[in-house]
């Protein structure tokens, strides 16, 4: 069962930061101690932004998985853009993007347990962060 907490549309540059925000504050209520909020926030920060720069626009949505423990975390990043051409080479750390370094992507993967992404020049992009939540929220 997937429960539904809020969702953000970006579309200007300071959703990115509301973005950031939103993910650090729910991270907070549902427990998250300061290290994991922080993880949680720039993970979120990082490929909202990219949404904004690669397609101009996308959607953050914040869920909870599951009924029992362990519940996860779910933040779902979404766009309808060109989708990500060389994602084997920006997932091995053999990218490096005109723009920066090409490192937001797999620094996100970095920051939670379980990344999921799909990619597609015609659907944009969607990706999952999942970060089990604390058992004591």
């Amino acid at each position: 069962m997937t429960y539904s907490i809020t969702n953000i549309t970006i579309e200007y540059e300071h959703d990115v930061v509301l973005a950031r925000q939103r993910a650090r504050e729910i991270a907070a209520l549902l427990g998250f101690d300061n290290q994991d909020q922080t993880r949680i926030a720039t993970a979120v920060s990082e490929l909202a932004r990219n949404a904004f720069v690669y397609a101009g626009r996308g959607r953050v949505e914040f869920e909870i998985e599951g009924r029992t423990v362990p519940q996860l975390f779910v933040i779902k990043i979404g766009d309808s853009g060109p989708g990500i051409a060389n994602l084997k080479e920006i997932l091995e750390g053999r990218y490096g993007s005109p723009t920066g370094m090409g490192i937001g992507l797999i620094g996100a993967r970095r920051l939670v347990d379980q990344c999921e992404i799909q990619s597609d020049a015609k659907q944009g992009t969607k990706i999952a962060l999942r970060k089990i939540m604390p058992r004591h929220a």
